[in-house]
């Protein structure tokens, strides 16, 4: 392999393996949201049940 091709594949591979590096770094600091807006299906309580069942067109 000539020298150009070497330093093109370590430097390929640099930004591969540092993009994973970065990557799992960011995950391992902020593993989960927190900031979810309010609103959605979940915000109904136990006792909470809609009239008639939830229907969908398929």
């Amino acid at each position: 392999m000539s020298t150009a091709a070497i330093v093109l594949m370590v430097i390929s591979l640099v930004v591969l393996w540092g993009g994973l590096a970065a990557s799992i770094v960011a995950i391992v600091r902020r593993p989960d949201r927190t900031d979810w807006p309010s609103g959605g299906e979940d915000d109904r309580g136990p006792g909470d049940r809609p009239e008639k069942p939830v229907e969908h067109d398929t």
